[in-house]
């Protein structure tokens, strides 16, 4: 019990850390520490192209920040303490040293202590990171191998150590599984075990509208009710075709340059999660 305990609160810390890993996330929560701000306003003020991101990021700082009662995001009091922290790495600096009796002291103030007391939290949260990564990998290879989760291991197989990105927990569970849509996807657009390397790949499950006489690839559903990221699994996955237009699920699969942020993205692919069928002419947000 105690183990599984340390485990919680290590992968807790981890995701703390994963979130505050990325500059387009501290700069949300910058801005969402200034005023609570619908999805629009927000995607207008941090200068987001594609709702997508925007909704990717917001999904990689579940708990930081969260939804007031009219659909505005601002930032939790996770989030808030996540902020300062940021903001105290960010203004820390060693004061100069000072010479003090024929010796070479440096002077203490608050800032390097701070800037210590920081530093330590963060190593110590990196190390928790990865192992807690080390041990989700064994556990996942582990699985693999004892055909636990055999769609997995094809990808892997197929697509190399590429470990996909997703805010897509286990309760959602379409006819075409996250893997299954990843190997149709990736296929479908000529990549490989050789040609991902270098790249990082990020998939979400988004509820999706197309104009049903559309060649085009839609626009997310969720633009029109306010960004908001799905929060529990729909009663049916099937397409439903009404007044012209065509709702569904889909997998988003975006491919980044790993290190970079593209925007819009190198490569960006949707495959219907109930059908398995990829939306051609994907248009550029």
């Amino acid at each position: 019990m105690e183990d599984e305990r340390q485990v919680e609160q290590d992968r807790q810390r981890a995701e703390v850390f994963d979130a505050l890993g990325h500059p387009t996330r501290i700069l949300i929560l910058k801005v969402l520490n200034e005023g609570s701000l619908g999805f629009a306003d927000l995607k207008k003020k941090t200068g987001f192209e594609s709702s997508g991101h925007l909704q990717h990021h917001l999904t990689k700082l579940n708990g930081l920040i969260k939804t007031e009662e009219y659909g505005k995001y601002c930032l939790s009091d996770q989030g808030k303490d996540a902020l300062l922290t940021v903001q105290t790495v960010e203004n820390a600096s060693p004061e100069k040293q000072v010479k003090v009796k024929g010796h070479n002291r440096f002077k203490i103030t608050i800032k390097p202590v701070a800037f210590v007391l920081v530093a330590l939290l963060i190593v110590s949260s990196a190390v928790a990171l990865l192992e807690y990564n080390q041990a989700v990998g064994f556990r996942k290879e582990n699985s693999f191998f004892n055909g636990v989760n055999p769609e997995a291991a094809a990808y892997y197989n197929q697509f190399g150590n590429v470990v996909p990105n997703t805010s897509t927990n286990s309760s959602f569970a379409p006819p075409v599984s996250m893997y299954q849509a990843l190997i149709i996807g990736l296929e479908a657009d000529g990549w490989s075990r050789t040609s991902l390397q270098g790249f990082t790949v990020y998939i979400t499950l988004m509820p999706w509208e197309t104009e049903a006489n559309s060649t085009g690839g839609g626009v997310p559903a969720n633009d029109q009710i306010n960004g908001g990221a799905m929060t529990s699994p729909p009663a049916n996955y099937s397409d439903v075709y009404s007044n012209g237009l065509i709702y569904r699920y889909v997998w988003q699969i975006d491919i980044q340059k790993t290190g970079t942020v593209d925007i819009p993205p190198y490569d960006l692919i949707l495959v219907d999660a109930s059908t398995g069928q990829t939306l051609p002419n994907l248009p550029v947000f």
